[in-house]
């Protein structure tokens, strides 16, 4: 069963989905820094560099973000564009931009430039895909584009029509104030990670959704009314508590933030990142068995390969990926780790590709990139070793001192 998990402290919002109690994902917005993708701005174009077909452009944010341009793209330097965050400004480089406008319902994604209309590749009844896009194409103009999402199974017509309309409302209501005003400016801010992800995933099946904080309790009991969920058994308030520790995410997070993550059979992985790619190297550690060594291995790297897209999700790992998983002579071993990497993979929402594996069993994936990993929340180089060793953030000292304080004045009785 899946619990989330919403903290709210004065530095962040953190929210951990749990299945199982065990942690899954975890979702972090500093409260200084919130998050951008998806928000839609006017900007200012600041700068075309016909030479990669690109521009930067200002929308208000420290760095100017980035948007690629089309080959017959006639956008000049000065002038006003309509735009959407699809990637955060990660170290030196600022946020990318997207002139494709889309705005996600509880069924659907609209996208009001494009004239396709797609569905979800986890809907998998041929007869429901068929059902879904015939209603779609009769809800939606020739010029609008729908991506159904796998939410939509099972959906009314209806259903479907009284989400496109909010979803068109909302589009007319960002081109009024766009087309009022000049200069850079948030024209649609998106949901904050906990609203959405509940809004976008809570089910039937989802057991319990705790907060910690009673403006976010209202606010997704809005939201929980909203998409026709019954709450009163399912939205948990548990105020003044650490609820992280209560709920054992705490001890979670802490192995997720180390280089080494033991596996069931006694192998372990050794996570090490660097500003171009993460490595993750598979040993067979005390894992012997009664096994022969090519079986052995075998194993561990199939255990292995389930555990690092675990391990992908849970730390938000993005980028370039490489896996160094114990050598293999059969060609059927391989296959069938690749084959794991790419159905464990299916799992996660973000957007991969497995390249493949070497002769020497060196794997090479990608994952998208959205936003920075969790480490970076939590953890910041050591001054004192010049970047060789991590310590804990600022924010994340912070968290631990509000926390305490919790602690404290909850358990301790006061007297006049």
């Amino acid at each position: 069963m899946k619990k989330i998990i919403v903290e709210c402290l004065i530095s962040s919002q953190k929210t951990a989905i749990l299945e199982d109690d065990k942690l899954i994902e975890l979702l972090i917005e500093d409260n200084k820094n919130s998050k951008k993708v998806s928000n839609i701005y006017r900007g200012i174009v600041k700068k075309v560099i016909p030479g990669i077909q690109a521009c930067f452009v200002d929308v208000g944010f420290e760095k100017l973000a980035y948007l690629q341009l089309d080959k017959d793209s006639n956008i000049k330097a000065g002038q006003d564009i309509l735009v959407q965050v699809n990637k955060e400004a990660v170290g030196t480089k600022g946020a990318k931009l997207n002139t494709e406008i889309s705005l996600a319902g509880r069924y659907l994604v609209y996208i009001p430039t494009n004239d396709r209309i797609t569905l979800s590749n986890k809907i998998l009844d041929e007869k429901e895909r068929f059902r879904l896009k015939k209603i779609a194409k009769s809800v939606s103009n020739d010029s609008e584009g729908l991506i159904i999402r796998t939410e939509a199974v099972g959906c009314t017509k209806e259903e479907l029509e009284q989400d496109i309309k909010a979803l068109k409302e909302k589009y007319e209501e960002i081109l009024k104030e766009y087309r009022l005003g000049i200069g850079p400016k948030l024209l649609y801010k998106e949901l904050d990670f906990s609203s959405k992800y509940i809004k976008e995933n809570v089910n039937d099946e989802t057991e319990k959704i705790i907060t910690n904080d009673i403006a976010k309790y209202e606010e997704l009991k809005k939201i929980l009314e909203s998409i026709k969920i019954e709450y009163k058994d399912k939205l948990i308030l548990e105020e003044n508590k650490d609820i992280f520790d209560l709920y054992r995410v705490e001890n979670q997070i802490d192995k997720a933030l180390n280089k080494k993550v033991w596996l069931k059979s006694g192998g372990y992985l050794i996570i090490d990142k660097t500003e171009a790619l993460t490595v993750i190297d598979v040993n067979t550690g005390k894992f012997t068995g009664n096994l022969k060594l090519e079986e052995t291995v075998y194993k561990t790297n199939i255990e292995a390969a389930i555990e690092v897209c675990r391990q992908l999700k849970l730390r938000d790992i993005g980028g370039i990926v490489i896996i160094d998983f114990i050598d293999m002579h059969k060609a059927t071993y391989k296959k069938e780790v690749i084959n794991i990497l790419n159905e464990e993979l299916k799992k996660d929402k973000r957007k991969t590709e497995v390249l493949g594996m070497t002769r020497l069993g060196l794997v090479e994936l990608t994952r998208r990139r959205e936003r920075d990993s969790i480490d970076k929340y939590y953890l910041s180089d050591c001054e004192t070793c010049e970047g060789n060793s991590k310590v804990k953030s600022i924010n994340s000292v912070l968290d631990d001192i509000e926390k305490e304080i919790i602690r404290i004045s909850t358990h301790t009785s006061y007297n006049d």
